[in-house]
């Protein structure tokens, strides 16, 4: 009688133990959330919503559709001091082109005497209505802010 439960206990153990290793010994997903987030960013940046003379497109221009989450996501990751221009740039691309009137509202919010020492980028979620934005120290190349401009219209 003493024979069968020791017998059970020891199966049970080996069982446990093989799905431990198994679990264990799972591979590294070869990409991190970072770069395909990065990688779905450019290829809804490249569609055209209606806010850049496109038809309305849910993914696109709705609030909590794929481009606004997955550009939430990438602002968790970015909007750090002391994060690498690069670092961006090679996740999210290159900035979109800045306007004079947007850039001229961004170094609205810069303190006074520093007003040459910072470049931006910029990242359209809506064309130009909301989009994010990281000021970047231009010596270091290095993020000093960043944050979403919504139009709130």
């Amino acid at each position: 009688m003493l024979f069968r439960p020791a017998i059970l206990l020891v199966t049970i153990t080996m069982v446990l133990l093989g799905l431990m290793s198994t679990v264990l010994a799972a591979p590294v997903p070869p990409v991190d959330d970072v770069q395909v987030l990065g990688k779905t960013f450019q290829v809804l940046r490249a569609v055209k919503g209606h806010y850049d003379g496109g038809e309305f497109n849910e993914d696109i221009d709705a609030f909590n559709g794929k481009k606004h989450q997955t550009m939430q996501k990438l602002a968790k990751t970015f909007n750090r001091a002391g994060v690498l221009e690069t670092a961006i740039e090679a996740t999210m691309g290159r900035s979109d082109k800045i306007p004079a009137q947007v850039l001229q509202e961004l170094k609205g919010t810069e303190p006074e005497m520093t007003i040459n020492m910072y470049k931006y980028m910029v990242f359209k979620w809506r064309g130009y209505h909301d989009y994010l934005w990281f000021r970047v120290d231009d010596r270091t190349h290095k993020v000093i802010k960043g944050d979403w401009y919504h139009a709130l219209e």
